[in-house]
C-alpha cells in the first residue's frame, strides 16, 4: 500500500495522526490584544440547566424549563404539562436532604440556591406568569375537566398588597410572586448582596397552550405577555430593586418573530400594538422600555431567548440519532449561524431568503434590536444545545458556541441536555470537555481569560479561534483553537501585543478522548510568531506567557490550630501592584477549592506579614491555598497547607416536623465555640428563645417552651463570637 493511499484511508476512518506536513491544512491565525478590540467575558456564559460534574466549574445554573411554569413555592408542587401526562407532583423536591423538606415553603428553590452558592455558581430561578400553579403533589394527571381555574390550581397574583409571611397561607387559593421573592431575599439576601442572581419571567410563553394546556389553553396575546412581564417586574423590583430580571424567555424563532403567531399579531389591535416592528422582539423591548420609563426604574435587565439549531445534515443535529457523517459536519458548522453573515445553514430558517437576509446571524440581529429599542439590556441564551453529547462533533460545536458567547458579549448562557429516550443517563462527556476547555483545562482550576481580544482565522469553515487576556494584563494570553477538519491543521500564529511572549503550554481533547490532557508545548516563539500543529477533529487551548515580574514573592505559608479554629499565616518578601490575597479551602471530600475570604495586600519592597482565621473548619482534613491577585486581575496560586479539624460541632433538632404540644429536643455533638448561644426565631424574625451553650461532646438538650409555640416555620441556630455556627430549619405543625 503506498503512503498516499494509506493516508486517505486513515482520514476516512477519522484516525489521522502524525500526518506528514504536505498533508496538513495550512491556516493563518492572527491575534491582537489592543484595547480597542477588548470585551469583558461574563462568567455566566459557562452555565447549565443540568449540572454534569463539579469539575466543569459552571458560572451559572438555572432552575428553569417547563416544570417551573407551574411551580408553587408555597408547597413545592409543580406541573409536568405535556412532558409527562399533565401531572401535578413533587418532582422538584428530588434531592432535598431531609425528610419533610418538601413540605417547607420554598425549599426546592432555597436548596437549589444553597447548592449553587456552595459551588461558587450564580443561581438563576424562574417565576410564574402563565396564571396558575399546581395546588397538589398527588402525582396524578390533571384532566381536561380540571383546567384552571379548578381545585388542582392556585391563582398567581404578582403583588400581594398586604404584609408578607415566610409561612404562607396554604388555604387562600392564591400564590403571590412578590411574597416568593421576599422569601428568597429573607433567606439568602438581595441580588446585590449575593442572593438569587437572576429571575426569569416564566418560560417559553408562545408554547403555553401546547406545553401547559391545563394552565393556559388559549394562545397568549402579545399584550398579555408584555403586561404580565411589566406587572411581575414591578412586583419583584418593589421587593428587591437590585434584582436582575430576564424577560422574553422565547423558545425559538417562532416566539421571536410573532410570539408563536399570537392572536393579536395581525389584527387591528395587534397592528397598532406591534407595528412598525420587524418582529415581536422589537415590540417587547420597546414596550418594556416604556413601562420602565413610566415606573422610573429599569424593569427588564436581560432579554432571554432559547436557541436549538434547526440545522440538518441527514437529520436535525439536536436529535439523539443524528450521528451520520453529514450530521456531524452540520453540527460543527451550525454555530456559525450565531455570528457569520456569510454562512447559510441547511434548515427551513437558513434556506428561506426572507428570514436569512433579515434575521440571521442571530446574535448580531438580537443585539441590533436591543440597541434600537432598549439600549443597555443584556442578552442571555438560557437554553441551547448542539447534540452529539458524546461525540467529538458535539464537543467542538459546544466549545465553538462558548467562544462565540464570550466574543460577542452574551451575558448568560445555559446548556440544556436534550433528552435521549434510548439512553437518558448518558453522561455527555464531550459537552463537559467543552466547558472545561474554558473553565478548568488543567484540572486545577486554570481557565480561559476574562477579557476577549481580537482573533481571526483564514479558514472559517474548518477552524475557529478565540483569544483572551485576564483583566487588562497582556502577560498571559489564552487561545482556544478548534479544528473541525479530518486533517491536522498547520497553524501559523501572528500576535500583536504590548508584550513579548516567551513560552506556551497546551491542553486539549480530540476524537480519541473527551479527557483534556496536556499537549506538546509551543516552541519556536520569536517576535510573537510561532507555528503549531492542531490535530484533526480537536479542541486545543494554548496558554502563552510573557517574561514579566511576579506581583508577589511569597516567602512562607503555614497554619496551626487555635481554639477550634485554623490560623493561617504567610509572609511576602516583596509586593508589586498586588491587590489582595484570596484564601481558598477544600475539604477532604470536596473536589475543588472554594474562596473563603480575602486579605488586602500592602505592597512595597519590605517583607510583610499576614494572617487569616478560618472560624469554622470542615470536619476532617482542610486544605488551604492562597490565590495572589494583582491589581489588573491576574494572579498566581501558592502551595497547599493541610490542617485537620477534629469533630465539628453540630446541632440537630427533632422531631422535625414538630407535632403540636411536643417539646423540642436538640442533639448536640462536638464542642461548641466559647461563648456559643442557642437561639430560636420564627418566620417573622422574632426571637423566641436565647440561652448560652456549655461544653458537651454529645448531649441532648430539651426545649420545653416549644410545646406552646404556634404552627409555623422556625429557625434554630447556634452562634459563636464569629457569627453563625449551625442553622436548622424547623417545621411546627
Amino acid at each position: 500500500m503506498n503512503a498516499r493511499l494509506r493516508l486517505i484511508l486513515l482520514a476516512a476512518w477519522g484516525q489521522v495522526a502524525s500526518v506528514p506536513a504536505w498533508a496538513q491544512l495550512p491556516v493563518n491565525f492572527t491575534v491582537n490584544t489592543a484595547a480597542a478590540g477588548r470585551r469583558p467575558i461574563s462568567p455566566l456564559i459557562y452555565g447549565t440547566n443540568e449540572p454534569l460534574s463539579d469539575a466543569d466549574r459552571y458560572g451559572s445554573v438555572r432552575q428553569g424549563g417547563n416544570r417551573l411554569t407551574g411551580y408553587n413555592w408555597e408547597n413545592n408542587a409543580s406541573h409536568a404539562g405535556s412532558d409527562y401526562f399533565y401531572q401535578n407532583d413533587n418532582f422538584l423536591c428530588g434531592g432535598l436532604p431531609r425528610a419533610g423538606d418538601c413540605d417547607v415553603a420554598g425549599s426546592a428553590m432555597s436548596y437549589f440556591y444553597t447548592v449553587a452558592k456552595s459551588k461558587g455558581q450564580a443561581a438563576l430561578v424562574t417565576l410564574p406568569l402563565a396564571g396558575y400553579v399546581a395546588a397538589d403533589k398527588s402525582g396524578t394527571t390533571v384532566t381536561t375537566s380540571q383546567v384552571a381555574p379548578s381545585s388542582r390550581w392556585r391563582q398567581v397574583v404578582f403583588s400581594k398588597g398586604s404584609p408578607f409571611s415566610l409561612a404562607p397561607n396554604l388555604t387562600d387559593n392564591f400564590v403571590y410572586v412578590d411574597e416568593e421573592v421576599n422569601f428568597l431575599v429573607n433567606q439568602h439576601g438581595t441580588t446585590a448582596n449575593g442572593g438569587i442572581a437572576g429571575y426569569f419571567l416564566d418560560n417559553e410563553p408562545g408554547l403555553w397552550p401546547e406545553t401547559h394546556g391545563r394552565i393556559h389553553p388559549a394562545k397568549p396575546t402579545m399584550r398579555e405577555y408584555i403586561m404580565k412581564s411589566r406587572d411581575a417586574a414591578l412586583a419583584v423590583k418593589a421587593v428587591d430593586p437590585s434584582a436582575e430580571l430576564y424577560g422574553g424567555v422565547f423558545y425559538g424563532f417562532g416566539d421571536y418573530f410573532s410570539l408563536q403567531d399570537a392572536p393579536d399579531y395581525n389584527d387591528s389591535i395587534g397592528n397598532r400594538f406591534n407595528n412598525p416592528y420587524a418582529w415581536f422582539v422589537d415590540c417587547y423591548l420597546r414596550n418594556m422600555r416604556r413601562a420602565s420609563n413610566a415606573a422610573g426604574r429599569r424593569l427588564l435587565d436581560v432579554l432571554d431567548v432559547h436557541w436549538y439549531p434547526e440545522a440538518i445534515g441527514d437529520n436535525r443535529i439536536t436529535e439523539p440519532y443524528a450521528n451520520t457523517a453529514a450530521d456531524r459536519q452540520a453540527r460543527m458548522q451550525a454555530p456559525r449561524t450565531l455570528w457569520d453573515a456569510t454562512y447559510q445553514e441547511n434548515s427551513w430558517l437558513g434556506n428561506e431568503p426572507f428570514f436569512r437576509l433579515n434575521y440571521l446571524p442571530i446574535i448580531p440581529r438580537l443585539q441590533r434590536s436591543i440597541d434600537d429599542f432598549y439600549p443597555g439590556t443584556k442578552l442571555s441564551i438560557s437554553e441551547y444545545a448542539y447534540g452529539g453529547n458524546n461525540d467529538i462533533s458535539g464537543g467542538i460545536a459546544h466549545a465553538d458556541a462558548l467562544g462565540i458567547f464570550g466574543k460577542y458579549g452574551v451575558h448568560n448562557a445555559n446548556w440544556w441536555k436534550v433528552f435521549d429516550p434510548n439512553n437518558p443517563n448518558a453522561p455527555a462527556t464531550y459537552v463537559s470537555a467543552g466547558f472545561r476547555l474554558y473553565t478548568n483545562f488543567d484540572g486545577q482550576g486554570s481557565a480561559f481569560g476574562n477579557t476577549a481580544v481580537t482573533a481571526t482565522t483564514s479558514n472559517v469553515t474548518n477552524t475557529s479561534i478565540y483569544a483572551a487576556i485576564t483583566g487588562g494584563n497582556e502577560g498571559r494570553l489564552t487561545l482556544v483553537v478548534l479544528n473541525k477538519s479530518n486533517q491536522a491543521v498547520q497553524g501559523s500564529f501572528t500576535l500583536t501585543s504590548g508584550v513579548t511572549y516567551t513560552a506556551g503550554a497546551a491542553w486539549g481533547f480530540d476524537q480519541n478522548s473527551a479527557a483534556l490532557s496536556s499537549r506538546p508545548a509551543v516552541t519556536g516563539l520569536g517576535n510573537n510568531r510561532f507555528s503549531y500543529t492542531v490535530p484533526a477533529l480537536s479542541a486545543t487551548i494554548l496558554v502563552l506567557t510573557a517574561a514579566t515580574p511576579l506581583p508577589v514573592v511569597l516567602s512562607t505559608f503555614d497554619g496551626r490550630q487555635a481554639e477550634g479554629q485554623h490560623l493561617l499565616r504567610w509572609t511576602t518578601a516583596s509586593e508589586l501592584d498586588a491587590a489582595y490575597f484570596e484564601v481558598q479551602r477544600r475539604g477532604e471530600r470536596e473536589p475543588v477549592f472554594r474562596p473563603l475570604g480575602q486579605v488586602p495586600a500592602s505592597n512595597g519592597s519590605a517583607p510583610q506579614r499576614y494572617s487569616f482565621r478560618d472560624v469554622a473548619p470542615l470536619a476532617g482534613t482542610n486544605y488551604y491555598r492562597l490565590h495572589l491577585v494583582d491589581r489588573d486581575g491576574t494572579g498566581t496560586t501558592s502551595g497547599i497547607v493541610a490542617l485537620r479539624a477534629e469533630a465539628a460541632f453540630t446541632v440537630e433538632a427533632f422531631p422535625n416536623p414538630l407535632p403540636a404540644g411536643r417539646a423540642l429536643r436538640l442533639q448536640l455533638r462536638g464542642t461548641p465555640p466559647a461563648g456559643a448561644q442557642l437561639r430560636v426565631v420564627n418566620a417573622l424574625g422574632q426571637e423566641l428563645l436565647r440561652r448560652p451553650l456549655g461544653s458537651a461532646d454529645e448531649a441532648t438538650s430539651l426545649v420545653p417552651e416549644a410545646a406552646a409555640w404556634p404552627a409555623g416555620v422556625y429557625v434554630v441556630e447556634v452562634s459563636g463570637p464569629h457569627g453563625h455556627v449551625q442553622r436548622r430549619r424547623l417545621l411546627h405543625h
